[in-house]
């Protein structure tokens, strides 16, 4: 084998690590873009300090938001949002089938741990532009709105535990990698079994369904 086959096949390897690396990192919480091009460029010495950067960081609600006054119920409902179509219709559909008997309806989105280093990263301010439609596309039934911080299901479902929460409620991408990612984070939060959840899923038409 030639010396160039195998500087490309230690090359291939170096990278390889590197990226295994940092998608090892966006699963612990850490989903900065910087994390793939650090693996590519420093190969296995990104793990090397990979499973310090990642032990539990833990933080606690990085912007909250009193939006209403609390409800007639006794439930206390979480939405996870994102900012997409479909995580509005499920907060929509939490709201009117649940919003009778809740007395906090709240909706959360999940950042990476280092975008909540930073309070003004692009993902935080995103993520008060989600809630603030959030707020006002539910006026009057959501009652409070947070940013959390790390993996997305563990986040929610950690925040669930500690804010006494008695459902999660979730919805699911359209298709492609959207959707799995999503799935797996309602199949994670399914698979815990500490606080119910309920997976709204994509409203199809009939367009769609021929498609």
């Amino acid at each position: 084998m030639s010396n160039l086959a195998l500087a490309l096949i230690a090359l291939g390897v170096w990278i390889a690590i590197g990226l295994a690396t940092a998608w090892w990192m966006a699963r612990k919480g850490y989903r900065h873009w910087g994390w793939p091009l650090m693996g590519i460029i420093f190969g296995p010495v990104l793990a090397l300090v990979a499973s310090e950067r990642t032990q539990l960081h833990r933080l606690g609600p990085l912007a909250q938001t009193e939006v209403g006054p609390p409800g007639p119920g006794g439930l206390r409902v979480l939405v996870g949002v994102d900012g997409s179509p479909q995580s509005l219709a499920a907060l929509d559909q939490a709201a009117n089938l649940l919003g009778p008997y809740a007395q906090a309806l709240v909706a959360v989105e999940v950042v990476g741990y280092d975008m909540a280093d930073n309070e003004t990263d692009p993902s935080i301010t995103a993520a008060k532009n989600h809630l603030r439609a959030v707020a006002e596309r539910a006026t009057g039934r959501v009652t409070h709105c947070d940013i959390i911080s790390g993996p997305p299901a563990q986040a929610l479902m950690t925040y669930a535990k500690e804010q006494n929460i008695d459902l999660i409620v979730v919805g699911t991408h359209g298709r492609g990698l959207s959707r799995r990612l999503l799935g797996n984070v309602a199949q994670q939060l399914v698979r815990q079994q500490s606080v119910p959840v309920l997976v709204i899923g994509e409203r199809r038409t009939a367009l769609d369904k021929a498609v």
